[in-house]
């Protein structure tokens, strides 16, 4: 028989809905989890899912029809039904309620309607809220996007991605997961960079570290009966590698699992549209494709005078897998590679500098929070220098021998070895972009908020382009460029909200603004501290080194930027950044619960201080 197709409460207080538009149309086949239609309320735009599977018979409301709840607004047949010609929906009883009581206020007319309507709960199922309905306005007035268009008309597979790091293999997935047919391309090995070189294996280094530095530091107080530690380059390296190679196996289960096509070799471009692979034996084998993702990712970047041997002048990649411990190290810039490197190489014996060209460590931090990861560093007897300008990094008789000028002063320091940690370039000269329409400034190509690039059907993600060079921030692009694709209509990337994480000790995490940019923006704005050294929760772990810092808008309270370092800060920022994303208020986490004993705890004193309310300072 015929199935009625309802307006649901999508609120408690929604009384009525507006058909914003039909994705379907009569005589479309209807399947499972496909969109219907998309609903506007006074609060947000939805998108309502098909649930029962058969045909769109009949639509009752058409677009711009404004529809109270629990009224039918389509009608739904079985495969192969004849409706009759005079069939009329049922009545979900929500007419009967609002003759009931024609002055019940809307907020008790909505609860009766959800009561007396089970019928229309079940005959639509609503998907997540897509935007709330200003934002949609909004979105679509400032949406940056270029032409779109295909690469390959013809092209075997729908979408190719040119590199398996965390933003390729992420699009390849998601791409397979919407039904397409999807290839990797990927010389080496899948994970990329931040996989094999970077992001984990560093994390399994700074493991050791952190251990080490609880026995030498807290040993005695913890009662663990040590107080030294031994430590072993050669295990701690072998551990971690193994752990990459652990996850790299385990995304190539994920394609499998996904039915991504893993084509081993090196992509490139060539005139007339076409995509060529190379593979180690140097064989060439054209790739046809309607859509193509460059996620080629980057490599590390040397500044003029910063002769790189990969030898005694390093980069990351030699970092992570050493010959020998350095007795001393030089680091060139504090970003997060090298304030990682500085804090693991420290930990494990070596004599550490680190030389800054800005006048703060983690230049892109709040000025607070580097303070106290600078006062922390030189108490683990790190040495740092800032506004220094280096000139010069080579192997000089098998030493590293940097030049810099500080203060107006040209100095010279010597060390075992020379890290060069000052940034990353994108890998786009050996894509053959020149036989592209696609627009590259310094090695990074431009895009659109969806990732299109200027040549139709070429897209392109991650470290390619341009700042911030995070393997979140590319496998979220990737979700969002393959979303697009498969005309799902995804959120642009808000990059105003994008977590940077530390993983040094202690650790940082932060999003949003930093309290001189809201300075140099001319925001209102005021400011919550809270400090590890009162939170029980931090002495019980005998880490009472840091503090979190939150920054609200004066007159509106929103929440602009939240800081946080010590322990475990790269987890607890994770809660901030969601509270962004939903535009939680000051008064909001206020009033929020926090559980005790625990760290998050100074999240909550910190919002408080900001309004002089907090308890525990």
């Amino acid at each position: 028989m015929p199935i009625d197709v309802f307006m649901t409460q999508l609120s408690p207080t929604m009384t009525e809905g507006k058909i914003a538009r039909w994705l379907k149309k009569e005589g479309d086949d209807l399947v499972s989890g496909e969109v219907m239609a998309e609903v506007e309320t006074d609060k947000a735009t939805m998108e309502m899912e098909v649930v029962d599977e058969g045909v769109l018979h009949k639509i009752l409301s058409p677009e711009g029809s404004i529809v109270p709840v629990g009224a039918a607004i389509a009608v739904i047949a079985e495969d192969g039904e004849d409706v009759p010609a005079d069939y009329l929906p049922q009545s979900s009883g929500v007419e009967t309620m609002a003759e009931a009581d024609v002055d019940a206020p809307a907020e008790e007319a909505a609860a009766l309607a959800a009561e007396t309507a089970p019928e229309a709960q079940a005959a639509a199922k609503i998907g997540h809220a897509v935007h709330n309905a200003e934002a949609v306005i909004e979105e679509e007035t400032e949406l940056n996007l270029k032409s779109s268009g295909l690469f390959n008309a013809d092209g075997e597979y729908d979408v190719v991605v040119i590199g398996a790091g965390p933003g390729g293999y992420v699009a390849a997935i998601r791409a397979a997961q919407l039904g397409l047919k999807v290839a990797c391309i990927e010389s080496t090995h899948l994970g990329g960079i931040c996989l094999n070189w970077g992001c984990i294996p560093t994390k399994a280094l700074l493991r050791t570290a952190e251990v080490i530095n609880i026995i030498q530091h807290s040993g005695d107080a913890l009662g663990l009966g040590v107080s030294e530690a031994n430590p072993d380059l050669d295990k701690a390296v072998t551990r971690s590698r193994a752990i990459s190679a652990k996850l790299n196996n385990g995304i190539g289960f994920l394609f499998k699992k996904n039915k991504v096509e893993h084509i081993e070799g090196v992509a490139s471009f060539e005139s007339d549209n076409k995509l060529m692979v190379k593979d180690a034996k140097g064989n060439s084998t054209q790739v046809t494709a309607k859509h193509v993702i460059v996620a080629t990712g980057a490599h590390a970047r040397a500044f003029p005078g910063m002769d790189v041997d990969n030898d005694v002048i390093i980069t990351y990649k030699q970092a992570l897998a050493p010959k020998a411990l350095p007795a001393k190290l030089v680091v060139i810039g504090s970003g997060a590679i090298g304030m990682e490197f500085a804090y693991f190489y420290n930990a494990m014996g070596s004599d550490v500098t680190v030389i800054e060209a800005a006048d703060q460590i983690l230049p892109l931090e709040d000025h607070e929070i580097s303070k106290i990861v600078a006062r922390s560093f030189k108490k683990q007897k790190i040495k740092i220098i800032t506004t220094a300008m280096v000139s010069s990094a080579k192997n000089v008789d098998g030493k590293a021998v940097v030049e810099y000028e500080a203060k107006g002063k040209q100095t010279t320091i010597e060390g075992d070895a020379c890290l060069v940690a000052v940034g990353i370039i994108g890998n786009t000269d050996q894509i053959g972009a020149d036989n592209t329409s696609m627009k590259i400034d310094r090695n990074t190509i431009e895009v659109d908020d969806w990732y299109r690039t200027d040549h139709a059907g070429i897209y392109a993600i991650g470290d390619v382009v341009g700042a911030p060079a995070l393997a979140h921030v590319a496998s979220h692009e990737g979700i969002v460029c393959v979303e697009a694709i498969a005309g799902k209509h995804p959120h642009k990337v808000d990059y105003g909200n994008v977590p940077g994480c530390t993983y040094c000790q202690p650790q940082v995490g932060s999003c949003g603004k930093t309290e001189t940019q809201c300075k140099e923006e001319g925001i209102p704005y005021k400011v919550g501290r809270m400090s590890y050294n009162t939170n029980g929760k931090a002495m019980g772990l005998a880490e009472t080194d840091g503090m979190v810092k939150t920054i609200f808008h004066a007159e509106t309270g929103e929440l602009l930027g939240a800081h946080i370092v010590g322990a475990e800060a790269t987890e607890m920022i994770v809660s901030l950044g969601v509270a962004k994303t939903l535009e939680t208020t000051e008064a909001e986490l206020a009033h929020h619960m926090f559980p005790h004993p625990t760290l998050s705890e100074m999240i909550h004193e910190s919002v408080l201080d900001s309004d002089d309310r907090a308890i525990h300072i």
